[in-house]
């Protein structure tokens, strides 16, 4: 066996995956090992051994049995399926990068849904706007569920990268934090013209962190009695309904960020026609016009409070920063700190002051 570290080796072939998914691959991996007793190099030689061994598959498959005990090891300790996927992949990325990729069955994975990870109905997202008290917040929901993008990849787009499609129609085009691939998102009318309403003063259209915003989603959806919904379901959402309006597999993928071949035919032109063609699926009020118009007027009333509040603010700081000039200047006068000085002296001598 060359003399190679193959953590070290596994580090360098997943170094376009994302700084959150490496970390957690290395921490499921180091519990992996700490189960199994084993060092990561010791591990890759037992592997290559058994793939060029000729012998009963049977008794060569030694690894994946003990990866299938893990997997059910953690299921009795009552790990949820989610973890124990997360487990697997990360076993199975250490031994695919080291090129000695173990032979599992299409069953080992748990199968089970994720807590969260429900796909929404449009009367779910219309309450998510409805619970959700910050114009940032309610503009963010419409654009998750308009462009499929992740949350990591909506707060990273800025004011200047718009491409304005007309017809209330926006797109954009960034290389995604996750997987490190171009994508291509649209966005329709539901979500620009909340888009429009938002102020500019910032490089970024959503200056906030990824926690900050997937947090506050969970929150509202929280409130508003959709528990098993989250950030992630808006994408869930995009996906289905495209696919229910037969945009091709690789169409979707390429607007929402995911990973297609690398021969897939990416002409911008035609998924906006396809986008544009499918938008009504997307759509979340219908025909239902009045919904989607209160919902703007309230958020420009919010807006309009917001401005008058801050110009009340400018108005007591201007009065204050007056009376601090006067006071300063009082202060300065020799008959003022005469009365002040005479008035601290018969204060100490009664002893209240000190």
């Amino acid at each position: 066996m060359a003399n190679i570290d193959s953590m070290a080796y596994w580090s360098e072939q997943i170094v376009n995956r994302s700084e959150g998914t490496k970390r957690m691959y290395m921490h499921h991996f180091s519990k992996f090992l700490k189960w199994i007793g084993k060092k990561p190099d010791d591990l890759i030689e037992l592997q290559q051994n058994s793939l060029e061994s000729n012998g009963d598959p049977r008794e060569n498959n030694v690894l994946e049995v003990q990866v299938r005990k893990y997997l059910h090891y953690l299921q009795e300790k009552g790990n949820s399926d989610s973890h124990r996927r997360l487990a697997l992949a990360s076993i199975k990325s250490f031994f695919r990068s080291n090129y000695c990729s173990l032979k599992m069955n299409s069953g080992d994975s748990p199968k089970g849904e994720a807590m969260g990870s429900e796909i929404p109905e449009k009367e779910d997202i219309i309450r998510m706007i409805q619970f959700a008290k910050s114009q940032i917040y309610r503009t963010a929901i419409l654009c998750l569920k308009d462009s499929g993008l992740r949350v990591s990849d909506l707060v990273r787009l800025r004011w200047k990268d718009i491409v304005d499609l007309g017809n209330g129609f926006y797109s954009f085009k960034i290389v995604t934090k996750k997987r490190k691939v171009v994508a291509t998102p649209f966005l329709g009318e539901e979500a620009t013209s909340m888009l429009n309403i938002l102020d500019r003063k910032d490089e970024r259209i959503f200056p906030i962190s990824s926690k900050t915003l997937s947090n506050a989603i969970c929150n509202i959806c929280g409130q508003a009695e959709l528990k098993k919904l989250s950030a992630h379901g808006l994408r869930k959402f995009f996906n289905v309904e495209l696919q229910q309006a037969r945009v091709p597999r690789e169409w979707r993928y390429q607007m929402m960020g995911k990973k297609t071949g690398a021969y897939d035919e990416n002409r911008s032109g035609k998924l906006f026609e396809a986008y544009k063609e499918a938008y009504n699926h997307l759509r979340i009020f219908g025909a239902d016009a009045n919904e989607m118009e209160k919902v703007k007027k309230d958020v420009e009333a919010l807006r309009e409070e917001n401005l008058d509040l801050r110009k009340r603010i400018n108005e007591i700081t201007a009065k204050k920063a007056k009376i601090d000039d006067s006071m300063n200047l009082l202060m300065e006068d020799p008959e003022v700190q005469a009365i002040l000085l005479s008035k601290m002296k018969k204060l100490m001598r009664e002893g209240k002051l000190t």
